[in-house]
């Protein structure tokens, strides 16, 4: 199983297998506010690549509309 999630440590979303959302969570300074967004039955590192720039693209704009 892999997802995509949004790091609120990073603001930004980001692309792995269970083990890694764990190991990123286990290290995150507030675990409940990871969100998972997507969820892959088998590894689809091309498709999440693409969906993840669209989403961190959107992410940056909006921060730059809001600080402006």
């Amino acid at each position: 199983m892999h997802f995509i999630w949004y790091n609120p440590d990073l603001c930004e979303y980001k692309y792995g297998n269970v083990a890694s959302f764990n190991t990123e969570i286990e290290g995150a300074q507030n675990p409940k506010a990871y969100t998972v967004l997507m969820e892959f039955d088998k590894d689809s590192k091309s498709l999440a690549s693409k969906i993840i720039q669209q989403l961190n693209i959107a992410n940056t704009q909006s921060i730059v509309r809001i600080a402006s």
